[in-house]
């Protein structure tokens, strides 16, 4: 075999992540539910190093370290719905380094009246599931390559979304481009679509956002968070109605309000997602296998 042909080979099997079969009418697996819900904390693979567990003192759970033998099917669902509300000690000086830029979010904050929210929300659900594994969950690339693998673009680069017409990125999601190579099974023109919107939201600001503000304000900013009611007084909407009548320099203050906060809790999905959600979720852990 060549090098090129080695090099494309290896690229292709990198990037190639095989969809669990879905059983509702959203199309979304338990694999994509949990990348998007858990994976942020928990890890790709549940061992408690997602991408913003160093924003914690105490480590995200291991989900591989007997703890998914200690429950039931019946028991983790109702865990990740309802369970106890363990608090987590936030590490401010973390939190603080990460949202130094808070004109960003309020960018970010801005458009979310804007958005149709219902094709990003599905976008983000299907990036998580076969996009993050190579671009990142927010976008940006991390960690190792296989050797000879070129770098994946940095899909929340201002630069490179400029650089895209509409066209041309749902060309790239669909069949792929110079140096990315296509989804295997490749996507619907539909799931494509919901897709592109998402990575059009994609940026510093969405990032940040999700982070420190959507587990109260819900990501779509309607207030419906997953630490909403367990931190104090209700998010408000950001809507346009609240757009029309906030104050900027009033609303760049509030933007650090959670840094405020000494005790949030872990978050649980009750109103986020229903009981089969949270079961899909269950049925996905259940195929990992033991640790060695």
């Amino acid at each position: 075999m060549s090098e090129r042909a080695w090099i494309v080979a290896v690229v292709l099997a990198f990037a190639w992540v095989a969809p669990a079969p879905a059983d509702d009418a959203t199309g979304i697996t338990g694999r994509g539910l949990y990348m998007r819900n858990c994976a942020p904390c928990h890890g790709d693979e549940g061992r408690g190093d997602g991408v913003n567990a160093s924003l914690f003192v105490s480590t995200p759970r291991n989900l591989r370290d007997g703890f998914l033998g200690a429950y039931s099917n019946d028991d983790l669902t109702r865990r990740i719905l309802d369970g106890k509300q363990l608090e987590l000690a936030l590490d401010i000086a973390a939190l603080k380094r990460h949202a130094s830029e808070v004109g960003v979010i309020e960018a970010h904050l801005r458009r979310l009246p804007s958005l149709d929210w219902i094709v990003v929300e599905h976008g983000w659900s299907v990036y998580a599931e076969r996009c993050a594994a190579c671009h990142g969950p927010f976008g940006r690339p991390t960690g190792d390559l296989p050797k000879g693998v070129r770098a994946p673009r940095d899909l929340a680069s201002e630069d490179f979304k400029k650089s895209v017409d509409d066209a041309s990125l749902l060309q790239a999601v669909r069949h792929g481009r110079k140096g990315m190579p296509a989804l295997v099974p490749r996507l619907s023109t539909d799931e494509a679509e919901r897709v592109a919107a998402f990575v059009r939201v994609l940026g510093p600001g969405f990032e940040m956002y999700s982070n420190f503000c959507g587990q109260c304000h819900g990501d779509d900013g309607i207030g419906i968070g997953n630490f909403d009611g367990s931190v104090g007084a209700p998010a408000v909407s950001f809507d346009k109605e609240y757009f029309a009548t906030v104050d900027p320099l009033r609303l760049r203050d509030s933007v650090w309000h959670m840094l405020n906060r000494e005790k949030p809790t872990m978050p649980h999905f009750r109103g986020q997602l229903s009981e089969a959600d949270a079961r899909r979720i269950v049925d996905h852990l259940r195929t990992w296998s033991a640790p060695k």
